[in-house]
């Protein structure tokens, strides 16, 4: 079965197993490549020799170097190789097509950065047709910050695929989360990077802090070595054109009130 999949300037067209691919082109049907967008090949393989998986396998983290990024772990082996164009996964037929998706998520990582945008640890939400990226570490509160942000479309409450264009930076809808209405994209206007808190207020972040913030939550290519200086880079690049905030709130939807008079 053949699986086409992109986002933006992304492009992935998957072969493997219909009891895989099937489920993922039902849910992802919103997100079709365009047509002048090369594509990476992508094979997934069946392994009936490998041992049944232990575990799912995103609790396997990837290990990368220089754009080469490889999983291993029971029941899967795979390789995502920018320098290609190409990625593999062979897994043991007991794996799910949540296992499939995590590679592929694994892969667009990959893809994004070479071409230069960044998957992101986020909460889109577009308020008032602007884009912000709410993010922090696991906990901060970005699915609740979403749930509160009702009735603002949510492009993703957890991964955000982030693109340059002409205009600045744009940020897009993935399916690795959840979501709320039928945007597929906004501008973006802000970082806010999120903390709990008694009071709802709203500062500037300090630019070494918001730098490494928001480079340790650009997952897969953070813990590529040799690719790091060029996250750094990318990041810095970014800040000069998209402001970063720190939020702090609570539980309840004054935030954007806030962030509307002091943001504009």
């Amino acid at each position: 079965m053949l699986l086409k999949f992109g986002i933006a300037g992304t492009a992935l067209e998957v072969q493997g197993a219909t009891e895989w691919l099937s489920p993922l082109r039902m849910v992802w049907a919103a997100w079709t490549p365009a047509a002048a967008v090369v594509p990476w090949s992508v094979d997934v393989l069946p392994a009936p020799d490998f041992s049944p998986p232990t575990a799912p396998l995103f609790e396997t983290l990837p290990r990368c170097n220089g754009g080469v990024c490889t999983l291993l772990s029971a029941g899967f082996e795979g390789c995502v190789d920018a320098t290609q164009g190409h990625a593999y996964l062979q897994a043991h037929p007991h794996a799910t097509p949540a296992d499939i998706g995590y590679f592929l998520r694994v892969t667009l990582a990959v893809q994004a950065f070479a071409r230069g945008g960044l998957l992101f640890h986020a909460a889109g939400v577009v308020h008032r047709e602007k884009g912000y990226a709410l993010f922090g570490l696991s906990g901060s509160g970005k699915t609740t910050a979403a749930q509160l942000s009702a009735p603002d479309p949510v492009l993703n409450d957890d991964l955000l695929l982030l693109w340059p264009d002409s205009a600045g930076w744009t940020m897009y809808a993935t399916p690795f989360g959840k979501r709320r209405g039928n945007v597929l994209s906004a501008p973006l206007c802000a970082f806010l990077r999120l903390m709990k808190a008694s009071e709802v207020f709203v500062v500037p972040l300090p630019c070494g802090r918001a730098l490494g913030e928001l480079a340790s939550n650009t997952p897969v290519m953070v813990g590529d070595p040799l690719c790091l200086p060029e996250v750094m880079a990318r990041w810095e690049g970014i800040m000069r054109q998209i402001p970063v905030y720190a939020l702090h709130f609570r539980r309840e939807p004054t935030f954007w009130e806030v962030v509307d008079a002091e943001l504009g």
